[in-house]
């Protein structure tokens, strides 16, 4: 569209006023005026009277003629030939003022002809002396000014224009007043029309305009313009850090990267590329809420690389088909794809990792199963969609931080019972889940829990129904156990490695088991597993006297006579919907040592038990209530607060009442003194094999808060006390969500308390918190008071700040993007020692855009507890070694040095260690690197050699993926990838 009311560059748009009749309005005649500016065109109305007034003004101020106005007429004043004559001699009147002023029209003909609304000397000179009188006074009050895409538009084509600023004289009207105030400006709305603006032709969202004459913006709205139109957006990236754009574009990269369109190749600031590119764009450094909702958006574009720091994303109310792209926002935790044409979730967390609020209403959405992995996320708006199944629930129900969904307007709201029916998909954390926006009621749990019931019998009904004749030979099996539950106990030191063993009335105890794995030749026609359990603590109050036989409180006289005790252990009663068959068939997969885990003949017998011998072990050799059940099962590396640097081989169980931390009993042979139990004489087990383990037990009532680390590879649970406080390195992130989301639901079967939270917040409560956007603290206080504590940015930028002061300049800490952090080992290897003797060194690898870092971290020190007196002796991350990814030459892959290591071989180029500045702290001395087990090869420039296992498949393949991208960005061809025998 051409410029409102201008002619060619330089040039005033002729001007132009008609009288196109009138019209009787009471008792008075009004004239219809058409005003003309170049191509546009706009109708003013007034009456005689306003013609006089304002004739009388300008005889007296500009001294014209005062006879150029025709004289008034007090009879016949309305008649019709009289109104038709005047309104020639009017016309006249108003082309002979418009003669007179070809260049600036006075304020009074500005404002009788709405100069000063429609044409761009008057709309600037108008808005000069409005920021002359009040402009110091908006910007002390820091509120957000609106302007009009008019207003922009002329004051853009008076810059262009190169004229004086002020034209008419009057130093109000200088334009200047305007830049000004636009250069410290920090909250700007600009709104159109979509149709014509006024009385007048003018489209206003057909205007162009510049913002770059804003240099301070910290927030701006634009509505109904057009995104192609606008120009300068983009000088505000330094400073901006909320945009809305609405009913305006029709893709992103209008907005975020208008240069796209001039552009094949482009590259974000900061991305580094060794292929040539035709532009290199600066990102939006401080950008961190972009709402682009009621726009026609059909795709989430790649501009979103520019734009990461956002936290905040709305894009409701578009055509977007495809969840994509999003996972370059590592900062996203809130998204609104609500009213879009979304059908299918496939994948979403995969871009959606860190997400807390996620409104999807309004959608196709017809299945849920892409929602399933997204555990940080606590609202969740499903409304309006097509979802018709209960059993598409179920991929929400088992996310450990829900809080609230919206399901309203489903086909499923209208089943019978369609509330307690959802909430049943929630199991034990029924009660915390608040569904449409409405609480749970005790009636409505109380109805959950009839259904669960109802779900376990039908279970239970099919196990019968099917497995009548595998029943029946178990229940004898079990009947022969129970007869014969005796085997002999011989009593053991406790273990000087680990942290002492408290009194029985304290929360944590130690206790020994002995695994009797057969006995002697007499009785081995009857089943002999049977496990047999005792505490070391020598104080037993009247609590467990109840629970432990007669014979076992008599042992420490026994053991003091070098006797050995013989005993039978009670059969527990236990729930005919206990276990379930999922539960039987879930421990049993969950039942594999890791390879990499050394292994000793106790927790070897463990690992071989399969479904109900799993079961049984549980009740008869660790549980320690008769009414406690088995939820989870799990094996991992553990390490404990006062034993940080050894790690401890542990199957962990979880149960309806603790923790259960069955230790590798290798760690009771370091202490000499231990080894009598092997030399005991006249024992009554001469010809039985004995496993002696010990098992650490957390009760979940005094467990206090869980801290889960970075990228999920381990979590820290803590209790009150330096003893209460044990790592579990599962160096996997998929069996942390499983263990988490277990305890969780464990958890919320302790106590029912009301959530913390006011019961009053609504859904878009956290979504609406522009100003923080974040869940305090990143800390989840869950119904039993217990603390479930994510990392938060200031641990994660600790990192990046230590890992850029390595990179040579704290400079680079803005662009430096922490890839991938994942928990692996050191294979120490030489060509002389067999692949069986290569040990591990634990280890945490960093992958940034640009390097590759092996850290010593500390797992079980940070964050510091509540009742440490002062910080631990070594920092958390010790840096060991740090290699530019470009000096990478090539990835070995297979069993050279250990089963599924990866070998990195870098050349060693000169000066390049990452590792000669490395100094223990900011202001220590410089001190040189540990040296690393590195192949070199030849004098000069010979090659370096990183032995690297990842246990977890999936992280091992994502590490491959990424390093491999960014090898292919930095040095412009595919990573070497050989595999070895």
């Amino acid at each position: 569209m051409e410029a409102v009311g201008t002619g060619e560059e330089g040039e005033e748009p002729p001007k132009e006023a008609r009288i196109l009749g009138s019209e009787l309005v009471e008792s008075y005649t009004v004239y219809i005026i058409q005003v003309s500016v170049g191509s546009h065109q706009w109708t003013v109305k007034h009456r005689y009277s306003d013609f006089h007034d304002l004739h009388e003004k300008l005889v007296s101020e500009k001294k014209i003629d005062k006879n150029l106005l025709p004289p008034k007429k007090i009879i016949g004043k309305n008649s019709k030939s009289l109104v038709e004559k005047r309104e020639k001699e009017l016309e006249v009147y108003l082309q002979t003022l418009l003669v007179k002023f070809p260049i600036a029209a006075p304020k009074l003909l500005s404002h009788f002809l709405h100069f000063n609304l429609y044409e761009i000397n008057g709309i600037t000179a108008a808005l000069a002396e409005e920021l002359f009188h009040r402009g110091e006074q908006l910007l002390m009050a820091g509120e957000v000014f609106s302007l009009r895409p008019l207003q922009l538009y002329a004051i853009t084509q008076q810059l262009r224009q190169g004229k004086p600023t002020c034209a008419n004289g009057d130093a109000k009207t200088d334009l200047g007043h305007i830049l000004d105030f636009t250069c410290r400006l920090k909250y700007l709305k600009v709104t159109g029309t979509e149709g014509p603006f006024g009385t007048s032709n003018i489209q206003e969202h057909l205007l162009p305009f510049d913002l770059s004459i804003f240099k301070s913006l910290h927030q701006i709205e634009i509505n109904h313009c057009g995104a192609n139109l606008i120009k300068g957006l983009t000088s505000s990236k330094h400073t901006l850090t909320t945009m809305s754009i609405r009913f305006s574009a029709t893709s992103m990269k209008e907005i975020l990267v208008p240069e796209a369109s001039e552009f094949d190749q482009w590259e974000p600031e900061g991305a580094l590329s060794s292929f040539p590119v035709t532009a290199v764009i600066p990102t939006w450094k401080t950008l961190t809420t972009l709402d682009m909702s009621h726009n026609r958006i059909f795709q989430i574009d790649d501009s979103v690389k520019l734009i990461p720091k956002i936290e905040f994303l709305e894009l409701s109310h578009n055509d977007v088909s495809l969840v994509e792209n999003l996972q370059h926002l590592y900062n996203l935790i809130h998204l609104d794809l609500s009213y879009n044409k979304l059908a299918s979730l496939e994948g979403v967390h995969t871009k959606l990792g860190n997400i807390k609020t996620l409104n999807l209403a309004g959608n196709l959405l017809e299945r849920l199963c892409g929602l399933n992995k997204l555990y940080s996320l606590v609202n969740l708006d499903l409304s309006s969609n097509k979802i018709d199944q209960i059993d598409e629930i179920r991929n929400i129900g088992s996310l450990p931080c829900l809080e609230k969904v919206v399901l309203s307007n489903n086909p499923l709201s209208i089943i019978p019972d369609y509330r307690t029916k959802v909430l049943a998909q929630f199991g034990d954390r029924a009660s915390e889940v608040c569904l449409d926006n409405i609480s749970t009621t005790e009636k409505e749990l109380d109805t959950v829990e009839v259904l669960k019931a109802i779900q376990k019998a039908k279970e239970v009904k099919y196990k019968l129904n099917n497995s009548d004749k595998k029943i029946s030979e178990d229940s004898r099996l079990t009947a022969a156990n129970s007869k014969s539950n005796c085997s002999s106990l011989t009593v053991h030191p406790s273990s000087s490695s680990l942290p002492r063993p408290v009194s029985s009335s304290q929360e944590i105890v130690c206790r020994k088991t002995a695994l009797a794995s057969s006995l002697s030749p007499s009785s081995s026609s009857t089943p002999t597993d049977h496990t047999v359990t005792q505490r070391c603590s020598e104080i037993l109050d009247s609590r467990y006297r109840n629970q432990v036989p007669t014979s076992l409180l008599d042992l420490s006289k026994e053991y003091g006579r070098g006797h050995h005790i013989c005993f039978c252990k009670p059969c527990l009663t236990l729930s005919s919907l206990y276990p379930s068959e999922f539960l039987m068939q879930k421990i049993t997969e969950d039942n594999q040592i890791p390879a990499y885990l050394p292994i000793s003949s106790s927790l070897q017998y463990v690992a071989g038990l399969k479904g109900n011998a799993i079961v049984e072990f549980f009740h008869n050799s660790v549980a320690e209530v008769e009414n406690e059940e088995l939820r989870h099962f799990m094996w991992s590396s553990v390490l404990f607060y006062k034993t940080p640097d050894t790690e401890v081989t542990a199957c962990v169980m979880l149960s309806t009442k603790a923790i259960y931390f069955l230790l590798d009993d290798s760690v009771t042979h370091t202490n000499e003194h231990q080894l009598d139990f092997w030399n005991q004489e006249n024992s009554d087990c001469e010809n039985s094999s004995f496993h002696l383990s010990c098992c650490f037990v957390l009760k979940l009532n005094d467990l206090q808060s869980v801290n889960v680390g970075l990228f999920d590879q381990y979590f820290r649970i803590t209790g009150h006390s330096a003893d209460h406080i044990v790592t579990c390195l599962t160096r996997d992130s998929y069996s942390t969500h499983a263990f988490i989301q277990h305890l969780m639901a464990v958890l919320s079967l302790l106590a029912r308390t009301p959530s913390p939270e006011p019961v009053d917040k609504d859904f878009y409560s956290e979504f609406g918190n522009k100003n923080t956007g974040k869940m305090e603290n990143y800390e989840l206080i869950h119904s039993s008071r217990v603390k479930f504590i994510y990392p938060n940015e200031e641990e994660i930028g600790d990192l990046a700040f230590l890992v850029a002061e390595k990179m040579y300049s704290l400079a680079n800490l803005q662009s430096l993007n922490i890839l991938l952090y994942v928990l692996a080992f050191q294979v120490n290897h030489t060509e002389e020692t067999a692949q069986a003797n290569s040990s591990l060194q634990p280890k945490t690898l960093i992958l940034t855009s640009s390097d590759l870092f092996l850290f010593n971290e500390d797992y079980i020190s940070y964050p510091l507890p509540e009742f440490a007196k002062e910080p631990p002796k070594k920092d958390k991350y010790q840096l060991t070694d740090g290699r530019r990814i470009r000096d990478l030459d090539r990835v070995l892959m297979g069993y050279q040095t250990y089963p599924q290591a990866l070998t990195f071989v870098f050349d060693d180029v000169q000066n390049q260690d990452l590792m000669q500045n490395l100094t223990l702290d900011h202001f220590g001395d410089t001190f040189s690197a540990p040296k690393l087990n590195a192949k070199h090869k030849g004098s000069g420039n010979g090659e370096i050699q990183w032995y690297i296992f990842i246990p977890s498949a999936e992280s091992r393949e994502k590490l491959i993926s990424l390093l491999a991208r960014q090898w292919e960005i930095l040095c412009g061809r595919e990573l070497p990838l050989e595999l070895t025998g």
